[in-house]
């Protein structure tokens, strides 16, 4: 089965949509969106967000099949109980969930958030239309990803390092002792 064909599988679920149309439907397309999503092996991440936004599933789970179904709530706010999932202050909603499923359950690494969660939130920013908060997300990423380019560098030198160390004592071994 092809990702495309995953996610889209993914995304019918969450919608429980027994078809194309009906899927379709929901996210204000046609069928035929549906069918060259597939035919390229590309579902476009608006899908993935709408859905997700429709239904309060993971992104992570619809991009991936990873981490729970329903997306816990990242908020700051110190109220939010830690086990609680989308609060109900959020448009999502506890939706899908049993009294038994809580977010300590579910999340598999409570420190970390995951690609589906940063996304959320970074659309949330962006949707504010905030251009001071922008900005600021804006440079911060680009001087994360700068950061993260040095270490990649800084990587590679100290492997390029390692292996002319052991490539010259392996030349060293093959030359005579005077």
């Amino acid at each position: 089965m092809s990702k495309s064909e995953e996610i889209i599988g993914r995304l019918k679920q969450a919608l429980a949509a027994r078809s194309d149309s009906q899927m379709a439907t929901y996210l204000g397309i046609s069928r035929q969106n549906i069918g060259a999503a597939r035919k390229r092996d590309d579902v476009p991440p608006g899908w993935i967000y709408k859905v997700a936004e429709l239904t309060g599933c993971s992104m992570d789970w619809i991009s991936f099949g990873l981490g729970p179904k329903i997306r816990v709530d990242y908020s700051t706010r110190s109220e939010q109980h830690p086990g609680r999932v989308a609060s109900p202050e959020s448009p999502y909603g506890p939706q899908g969930l049993s009294e038994r499923d809580s977010a300590g359950d579910l999340q598999q690494n409570r420190e970390g958030f995951g690609f589906g969660a940063a996304v959320e939130m970074l659309a949330r920013i962006y949707d504010s239309k905030d251009r001071f908060l922008i900005s600021a997300v804006s440079a911060n990423i680009k001087l994360i990803c700068e950061a993260i380019d040095i270490r990649q560098r800084e990587q590679r030198t100290t492997n390029e390092m390692e292996e002319l160390k052991k490539r010259l004592i392996a030349i060293e071994k093959q030359i005579p002792p005077e």
